[in-house]
């Protein structure tokens, strides 16, 4: 995948140290899924940690802490392919590792979910358990879902492990509404017309509750944590980086975590505000915001 990803999401995504409220948590928490050739997007609690909208072969993985609440889990590998090879193969693994080692190197499996859809009758079967691991799989509640424009292995598990409560878990629940969409519409316009300002640091008061989560999870400073979400990269090159004009149609409200973060997009998955790479149509950084909201303020919570 062509595009890049700006500092907001790769922040989040980064920050890999997740202590509970006031203690040290025992184990961190990591997804590993596997595509081979096709399109694909994965999201968690709905809300979108990674989209390839052209046929690819993946082997990623990301960090989810921060995304993981007490209990019930679930976990969203979409592909939408014209149609899927015999040997396609859907592969979803929960990681999991003590503070302080190396996620790349010595994570543990929890559980690993395979889906063969081009097989008849397949079905999504879990091929590794580890009884011991802190998330377990909810094994009769593993689907693979065939829609009109898009497939979905849903895989549902159970986290065992004492965890924060998040922001994307306290927002008030919101209405797939014009009403909300235009009520956001003006929230991105206001840090819109900040980016145009080049005021990282109004920027960075606004994602006041993003930056004290995120602090939270890595263990670090919030002086920290606000010096690494900073904009200033983009600020500092301006013959390398060109801030978009903001989209003037109407934008695509999307609603996760139960209907308790929203955020907009315009063509595809293309965030309303992106910057545009010197000399490339195709490489942008899209500014993936995801809001909350709480006693009808918007907050930007990831």
């Amino acid at each position: 995948m062509k595009k890049w990803v700006a500092y907001f999401w790769i922040v989040a995504l980064m920050l890999i140290s997740v202590p509970s409220m006031g203690q040290e948590v025992e184990y961190h928490f990591g997804v590993r899924w596997s595509v081979n050739g096709v399109p694909s997007s994965l999201r968690i609690h709905n809300i979108m940690l990674n989209f390839s909208g052209t046929p690819s072969h993946l082997d990623t993985r990301l960090p989810i802490s921060q995304y993981i609440k007490n209990g019930k889990n679930t976990i969203n590998l979409n592909s939408w392919p014209f149609e899927y090879e015999p040997d396609s193969e859907l592969k979803v693994s929960l990681l999991y590792w003590q503070p302080g080692k190396n996620p790349n190197t010595e994570a543990s499996t929890a559980f690993e979910v395979v889906m063969m859809p081009g097989e008849n009758n397949a079905d999504p079967e879990v091929v590794f358990l580890d009884p011991g691991a802190p998330l377990q799989p909810l094994q009769n509640d593993i689907r693979f879902n065939r829609y009109e424009e898009y497939d979905t292995l849903e895989v549902n598990f159970n986290n065992r492990q004492s965890m924060p409560t998040w922001c994307w878990e306290e927002g008030d629940v919101l209405r797939d509404s014009n009403a909300t969409r235009d009520s956001l519409a003006r929230e991105y316009r206001r840090l819109y017309a900040l980016f145009e300002a080049q005021d990282n640091d109004a920027l960075m008061d606004a994602s006041k509750t993003m930056i004290e989560e995120l602090a939270l999870a890595s263990g670090e400073s919030e002086t920290y944590v606000r010096q690494r979400a900073s904009f200033t990269m983009f600020f500092d090159n301006p013959n390398l980086f060109q801030l978009d004009p903001f989209p003037e149609e109407p934008m695509t409200l999307n609603l996760g975590a139960d209907n308790r973060v929203a955020w907009l997009t315009r063509e595809g998955v293309a965030a309303p505000i992106r910057f545009g790479h010197a000399g490339s149509d195709e490489q942008v950084s899209n500014v993936r915001l995801y809001f909350i909201q709480r006693d009808g303020q918007w907050e930007i919570c990831r």
